[in-house]
Order: C-alpha cells, then structure tokens, then sequence
C-alpha cells in the first residue's frame, strides 16, 4: 500500500507488511506464486498459527513465492476504489490477480463477504466458472472447508483437513501445469487426485420439488467422496524457527506453539473436537528447542501453548517447569489459552504465576450437570468451583466464565443453573480483597457439520431474545461483566453453518449490496442481509432452525472428516439418553473411525524425555544499573507506528538484540525503557528520544549497532550516551520542523499573515475542549526553502503543546486531507534554560 493511501485510514500500520523476520526473496522470480489470503484484518489473520505455518513451509522452497494479504478495513477499501487501485499483496505489492493461486483461510462462516470483497478488489472474477485460464486458481482450506457448499461457487478447490503436505503438492501440481499450458479443467483434475484436496466443480447437488437435496453427484463416479488429510506426526514436521513479528500489535501478541492437534473428550458440539482427530502430540523435546529459538528470533516476552485442550497434554506439569525454568530469568510469562476444568492443579498454577498472572479462561458450556451430561462436558460443579478458588487464591484478578444456550434437551431449569453457577463464582469473587472481577460470555449453540448435533436445530430468533433479555435481569452485578453474542450473527452462522450450494446467490448479493465484516456486530448490516435473502428467494429459517432426520442428505455427505456418520448417531443417541462417553486417551478406543493404528493413531508423550538445562538470561544476578539515554530517528514507513507500537519493536529489539534490560519489581515486571513525548502519528523525526536502563555496561557503539540491526526499516538509533541519571526535563522546547506539500506550492498568503504579525490565535480542540494559543510568542521562524518545501521554528511549553497540522492548517488554509498527505518532518528538538 503506498502512502498516500495510507495517511488518511484507521491504524495505518496493519498494511505496512514490515515485519520481522520476513523471508528475503526475488518473489516475482519464483515459478510458482501463491498468496495467503486471510478474510479478516491483518491483527486477526495475523493471530492465526495455520496461516503462519503454511507460509513458513512455502518459502522454505526457492521456487515457491508465498506472500500474505488481508481484508481491509471500511475506510481503505473506499480509499482503493477512489484511487483505482487494486488489492496488493503485503510482501511485493503485487495484485492478486497477477498470482498462481489465492489461497483463502476460512475460519469463520461470517467471512464469507469479505473474501468476495477481496477478490473483488484483486480483480478476480467472484464465480470459479467464469475464470479464465490466466486467472489465479482460488483455494480454500480451514475448518469451513468441512461444508464450503455456501461458497462452493467462489473457490476452484479447497483443502480439507492437516496443509502442511497437501499445500506443497498442490504447489507442484501448478508448477507442472503451468509448464505444459494445459487448460483449466486440467489442473482441477489433478488436484482432485491429491488427497485431502476437494474440488466442487466435481460434484452436482440435486434437490426435489419441496427443495430438498437428495443427491449429490459426483462427476467422475470413481472418486465419490473427499477425505480430509491427516498429518500423522506433528514433530515431522516443524513449526517456524524464526516467525513473523508484527510491527503493529495483533490479537494474539505473542510466540504461539502448537503443542498437540486434535481432541478426543468429545464434546458433542464441538466441531474442532471431531475434524481434527486424531490427537498427536508433539515431543516436549521439540517443544523446548522450538521455544528457545521462537524467542531469541522474536524477542517475545509471552509464549502461549496450543491445543484444543492443553492441559491433556501428557505430562504437562513438568513441560511447564521446565518451560519456566529455561525462561524465568527472561521475563517470559507462559499463557495455556485452553485449560480445561479438572485439568488444572496446585503445581501448574505456580509455574505460571512465577514471571506474571496471563487471564484464565474456564468454560463450563452449560449450567446444569445434567445439560453437561447431554454435550460430553465431564466436568462436576465442585471440579468447577475448585478451579475457581485455586486461580483467584494464587492472586488472578479476572477470571472468564463461558457458557452456551439453545443447546439440545435444554430446559428452562438449565438456564436457571447457569445463573446459579455465576452467582456462586461471583461470590467467590467478592470474598477476596480486593474483590476479583468475573467476566460471563454466553453465547447461542450453532450446530455444526461433523458432530453427533449435525441434525439438530438452532433456536429461533425470538427464543435467543427471550433468553438473553433473562441473563440481562439475572446476571446484573457489581463486579461482573456480561457478555453475548448478537442474535441475527447467530441466526447467520447457523444458515452458513448448514447451508448448501444454492447460498451462493445469496452471498453475493449481500455483497453486492454492501455487506462487510459481518462477524463484527458494529459492522454487521442486518437490513442488508434480510433484502438479500428476500431477492434471492431463500428462506433463512430452512437452514437454521429445522432438524434433520438421520439418513437424510446432508450438503456435506460427500465430504469425510474421518469419524463416521454411524458413530455420530450413536454420539447423538447417547447424548439423548443423558449418557457420557470415555476420552479414548485414557479409556480405549471408541471406534470413532478416524484411526487405522497405524499410520493415523494416537500420539500422546506421557514421560519427559528431554533433561532440563540451565536457566536463559539473569535477570537476578546484576553488578548494578546502566542508564543510557539514545537520540533515534523515526522517518518512511516508521511514522505510522503509534507510540505504543514503536515501544513494543523497541522492547522486543531489545530482547533480540540480547541488551541486559533491567526489570520493575511489581506484579508486572517491564523494562526499564522510557521515551519522549509521542510523536503524532503519520509525522517523522531525526531527533526521538528514549531512555533504557541496563544490568551491565554496554559501550554506547556497541548498543547502537547491536539495536540497529534488529530494528525495522524507518527506525534507527543515532546515537546513545550513558547518564548517571534521567534526562527528562519539563523546560520549554524549541522544535524545529521541515513539511513537504507534495504537488504544490505553499500558499504565498501564509507567510505574508506571519511576516505581517496577523496571525490569529490558534483554536485548538481536545476532548477537554477548546485551548486558544497565541502565536506570537510561540512561533518562531517561517521560511520557504523552496516552493513545496518550508522549515518552521516553534516552542512547547507547559502552556499547551501546538499541534503541527493544526498549525499549518491555521497558517495557510489549506484543506485537512492535504495536510495529511503533507511529510512533515521534526528535524530538531532544543532545551530551552529555565
């Protein structure tokens, strides 16, 4: 994205693409070109491990060139379409209709919009059918992928289930058709022959005269169904060594690790417990070497273990110790974002809370024993309560509660024990000084594709109202925070959830019409939706809120997840029947399916094998402390970092840079590292300042060129001095700037008011309201050094800072936009006595 784009939109720095740790490429050389598409804005996508992965994997090969794009926000994509310009990739800046294949994650139904947004913007044709042979193959793979009949009209193919394999064979199937100049159908074939790949165009739905599917056929009868890919083991292949740092800050601002893939409690509802099985576990040997690497590469201070159940994880107690143990010294906290009830003990705990207290979060799903009987959620109230008092007595302030309604058997007394279960946390709560702080999010059951509640329906719309106007009454607290989801965001996913090809229609329009980030509920356009629907001819409600029969087709019938529809009716059956069923990791195979024990099979670690090592860093042992001020440039791309985005790449510059930081004392320790006032976002700078105290003496060349060569493009430390102690000073500031109008001259008619001294104060406005400063004494110097060109002179003081847009705006009239686009430069700062 160029500047010019940029200057004016929300957080311009989710489309710089100047992260760290970016693979150094000729990436138009390569012979295949792919981009990673993600539906969502750069700090979700950028949360998002599976995408990371299949983009370190990629660029592992020379003759791949895999780059990333995301959804923009509302007010860029406007900018776009003024400006003529297409949707570019982060890395190259390259169209995406110039690529090979676009290749979509799609982790949430809701997405849906915004990647006919995205291809719309990447000059792409929406319709697969309409694509012509030089257009980019458009692929999709997450967990949508398990039904993608809503969007099965958009996509070429998609990926169903483990990419780490599949996604280079797909590499090699364009390379070799791009080498041949086959047609289109051509290439469609041969992916279809790659396990794990589903091409749509393949497989024809038929409905009967009450519009409902009775067929789904297959094109070439020799291939039927698709079955999703299983990675046998997670340690043959690895996770990053070097993963990307954002300059900006995103969801998940941390190093994230998956630890094991796959779930075997069963949870009735959940989707993920059941597309994702089996359960492998990676070695806590690679684990370790992973973690070492991933934070000297990153300089993260926060590493997060994943899993869909973390706390299964064999041994996880003494991972955590060991973990601790290699890490404490650095400051790095251990979050474990999925710990189930029951699986949290006394010793976990105080391995976590040795460095500082991450947020718990505990989900219950239902309130009754009896509803958690229904879904397979094992867990006793008391098992509950227990966890409770344990977090909260180790000194947790925050702990959230996760529940659903609308789940199958559910009775107007499961909604009373889930009111029941929070006032009893709640009250635990108030028990302790000071009192903690209790968070309850309730959201509505959607049912799932390849789960025992697949024939199930989702309640009506009415019916979530009914239910969420009660939590409203019943869940009103000092102290306790109620969440939900908005009800027609459920109603939608439920359509997409179940929905089949003849959605296609549907989305389209609402794009058409201008649905976009339709997971966000301040974006979500009801009124939008609701004319789609009604110009498409579709009944909503025929999707959500009808129960299927067993037997009946079902628009994903011909997509294997593995686990055999026999075995989710008889889940379905016993859940009826209020009957748990056995984790298969501790209590013997369930015959799910999934598992030919040989290659697919469990993969669990329940012994350490890996000796602990000495601690990193020390943090303790200090000869004493080192203050260094620094004078550091902030110019290009560096500008549209905020003042608290450019302290975090300097914290975790430091950290790879190995800088001996000193540490506060406290519940949350930080580094000693200060700055000057912040700079105002979009301006650049030759003469920041910052302080950063040290537990060893460094020679200020040495601290210099070791922070340099860490730090991103348009961030650079001119210069450091050692001080005895802290330099900053509330004297009044004389600040030199340089702007730059580009394309024009300065308006003569403004220096001629300066010279004239007929300058009218300056009105500036704050949400503190309005400041009036006069500039008689506070303007300095204005002068033209050439006609695009000025250079300014002007004090700070305690009397009010004078914002420098506003200060041009004022002195020559100029329209806002155009001050925007104006570089401005600080390019001195002076102490003045006093």
């Amino acid at each position: 994205m160029i500047d010019n784009l940029i200057s004016s939109v929300q957080r311009p720095s989710r489309y710089l693409g100047n992260e760290i740790n970016v693979p150094q490429k000729d990436w138009a050389s390569a012979r295949v070109r792919m981009v990673l598409a993600f539906p969502d804005i750069y700090e979700i996508g950028m949360s998002h491990l599976g995408l990371l992965l299949l983009y370190d994997i990629l660029n592992q090969h020379g003759w791949i060139g895999a780059e990333r794009v995301f959804a923009v926000w509302p007010d860029m994509e406007a900018a776009l379409r003024t400006a003529g310009r297409p949707l570019v990739s982060l890395e190259s800046g390259t169209p995406l209709a110039m690529f090979d294949v676009v290749g979509f994650s799609l982790q949430y139904e809701l997405s849906y919009t915004n990647v006919l947004t995205m291809l719309e913007l990447g000059g792409i044709a929406p319709l697969a059918e309409a694509r012509k042979r030089e257009q980019p193959l458009v692929i999709g793979g997450g967990p949508n992928a398990f039904n993608p009949e809503p969007a099965a009209v958009f996509f070429d193919a998609f990926v169903l289930g483990d990419g780490e394999e599949v996604v280079l064979e797909i590499a090699e199937v364009v390379d070799q058709w791009k080498t041949q100049g086959s047609a289109r159908l051509d290439v469609l074939k041969a992916l279809s022959e790659l396990e794990g790949v589903y091409v749509p165009s393949f497989f024809q739905p038929r409905y009967d005269n009450q519009d409902r599917l009775v067929e789904i056929r297959p094109r070439f009868p020799e291939k039927p169904r698709a079955r999703k890919r299983i990675l046998p083991t997670l340690d043959s292949n690895r996770s990053p060594s070097r993963p990307l740092v954002p300059c900006t800050r995103i969801i998940h601002d941390r190093l994230s690790l998956e630890a094991a893939r796959g779930c075997t409690r069963g949870c009735r509802f959940c989707q993920a417990g059941f597309i994702y099985r089996p359960v492998r576990e990676r070695s806590p040997r690679e684990i370790l070497k992973l973690a070492e690497a991933g934070l000297d590469s990153t300089g993260h201070d926060e590493l997060s273990l994943l899993a869909l159940s973390v706390g299964d994880y064999g041994n996880i107690q003494r991972l955590l110790q060991t973990l601790m143990q290699y890490h404490r010294n650095r400051q790095v906290a251990i979050s474990l974002p999925s710990l189930r009830v029951g699986t949290l003990d006394e010793e976990m705990i105080e391995a976590i809370k040795q460095v500082r207290k991450t947020g718990f979060t505990l989900a219950p799903e239902a309130g009754s024993e009896r509803l958690r009987c229904v879904i397979n959620k094992g867990i006793s109230e008391s098992d509950l309560l227990d966890t409770v008092r344990e977090v909260y007595s180790a000194g947790w302030r925050l702990i959230k509660l996760y529940f659903m309604m609308g789940l199958p058997t559910e009775r107007a007394e499961d909604l009373e024990a889930l009111v029941a279960l929070t006032m009893k946390v709640w009250r635990e709560a108030a028990t302790h000084k000071p009192p903690r702080r209790l968070h309850v999010s309730v959201s509505t059951f959607v049912p799932k594709p390849h789960t025992p509640f697949q024939w199930e329906a989702q309640l009506s719309l009415a019916e979530i109202e009914k239910n969420l106007a009660f939590f409203k009454r019943s869940l009103r607290k000092k102290g306790l925070h109620f969440k939900w989801h908005k009800p027609w965001q459920s109603v939608l996913e439920g359509v997409f959830s179940r929905g089949d090809r003849r959605l296609g229609e549907v989305l389209l329009k609402a794009q058409q019409l201008g649905c976009r980030f339709d997971g966000w509920s301040d974006q979500l356009r009801v009124d939008l939706w609701q004319q789609a629907f009604a110009e498409a001819g579709i009944d909503p409600l025929i999707y959500g809120q009808r129960s299927r029969d067993f037997g009946e087709i079902l628009p994903w019938s011909h997509l294997d997840c593995g686990v055999s529809e026999d075995y989710l009716w008889k889940e379905y059956e016993r859940a009826m029947a209020e009957v748990v069923t056995a984790d298969c990791r501790t209590e013997g195979c369930n015959k799910c399916g999934v598992c030919d024990h040989k290659t697919v099979k469990l993969q669990l670690h329940q012994e350490m094998t890996t000796e602990t090592g000495e601690s990193r860093g020390s943090a303790d042992s200090t000869d004493g402390l080192y203050r260094y001020h620094m004078v550091f440039a902030k110019i290009d791309n560096g500008r549209f970092l905020s003042h608290l985005e450019m302290a975090t790449v300097f914290q975790r510059a430091m950290r790879r840079a190995r800088l001996p930081l000193a540490y506060s004392q406290g519940y949350h320790p930080t580094p000693r590292i200060s700055f000057g006032d912040a700079l105002p976002l979009g301006l650049e700078s030759r003469v920041e300042e910052m302080e950063v105290v040290l537990r060893q003496p460094l020679t200020t060349s040495e601290i210099c060129s070791r922070l340099n060569a860490e730090l991103p493009p348009g961030l650079e430390v001119l210069e450091a001095e050692e001080k005895h102690k802290s330099t900053r000073q509330t004297a009044s500031t004389v600040i030199r700037y340089e702007a730059i109008l580009p394309g024009e001259s300065w308006p003569a008619e403004g220096f001629r008011r300066f010279h004239s001294h007929s300058l009218a104060p300056l009105r500036q406005r704050s949400k503190r309201g309005e400041t009036i400063i006069s500039l008689e004494d506070r303007l300095l110097s204005l002068e033209s050094l050439d006609p695009h060109r000025i250079r300014l002179t002007l004090t700070q003081d305690a009397n009010g800072n004078i914002r420098i847009r506003d200060l041009l705006t004022h002195i020559f009239d100029l329209p806002e936009q155009k001050i925007l686009d104006a570089r401005i430069i600080k390019v001195s700062s002076e102490l003045t006595e006093g």
